[in-house]
């Protein structure tokens, strides 16, 4: 279920989110009520900042939810959700200084006290780590962050577009 935010709260996280820099925004926002756009309410500056490719859709459901923490993991700025199961969920990512896709995969928080998830979780990374051929994606990196007090382990990998191999054998 999605909040309704006030515009003026929205506006907050979406500053506190890190996503959209202030000049930017506040650009935004003046080029809006220039337009005689509703600068009220907070699903029109969302569909506005959608538009102009400033945040993606899943950032601004986010944003509207009234959360505006989690977007980033390390030097990466998270996209969307690809696919999640009890063990990860996998995010579209883009690097904050190369502007490169890639996937990244996150440990839920409540399997990072078991200690044969978080194990499983680092091995896996290294075995991708260790592998090269042209038809099995890289591995880039492995990491932690820490978000109020609590460790987020994820795992960045090259992001290859296309089918899920699940989709596939369906069809």
């Amino acid at each position: 279920m999605t909040l309704k935010l006030t515009a003026a709260s929205f506006l907050n996280g979406v500053r506190s989110s890190g996503l959209v820099e202030t000049e930017p925004l506040e650009n935004v926002i003046r080029e809006m009520r220039a337009a005689g756009s509703d600068v009220n309410d907070s699903r029109v500056i969302a569909e506005e900042l959608i538009r102009r490719e400033l945040v993606t859709d899943w950032q601004a459901d986010k944003l509207l939810q009234g959360r505006h923490k989690g977007f980033f993991l390390g030097r990466y700025r998270l996209m969307r959700l690809l696919g999640a199961g009890q063990m990860s969920a996998v995010y579209l990512g883009r690097h904050i200084y190369m502007d490169h896709l890639v996937a990244v995969k996150v440990l839920p928080a409540d399997k990072v006290g078991d200690t044969s998830y978080l194990g499983r979780f680092y091995r896996e990374a290294k075995a991708v780590a260790a592998l090269n051929h042209p038809n099995i994606m890289r591995a880039f990196d492995v990491d932690k962050q820490v978000e109020a007090g609590t460790d987020i382990h994820f795992f960045v990998m090259e992001y290859v577009e296309g089918k899920l191999l699940t989709n596939l054998i369906n069809e």
